[in-house]
């Protein structure tokens, strides 16, 4: 089986990234994210309940410090399981 190519992006070009709501407003209820970074993510289109929130690579990178810090952190296993769905998802778009 063929691995995907990989796409070249300029500076400052986004991707996307879909995420369930449930994983967003977790995201969003227990991480400490930057003003630009939850603004990013308010600004994300949602539909059928998937919201699809269109970032920089620098800003994917932030998200994913941000959910890989909570992970760490947290003693919930149901936490740890949800934040490392949401690592994965966002390693996948990296």
């Amino acid at each position: 089986m063929l691995s995907p190519k990989r796409k070249r992006l300029k500076p400052g070009e986004k991707v996307s990234l879909s995420l369930p709501l449930a994983q967003v407003d977790l995201i969003v209820e227990h991480t400490l994210l930057g003003e630009g970074l939850l603004a990013t993510i308010h600004a994300a289109r949602v539909l059928d309940n998937t919201v699809r929130v269109r970032c920089t690579l620098g800003e994917l990178e932030a998200l994913a410090g941000c959910v890989a810090a909570e992970a760490k952190k947290t003693y919930n296993s149901d936490f740890q399981r949800e934040f490392g769905a949401i690592s994965v998802a966002i390693a996948k778009v990296a």
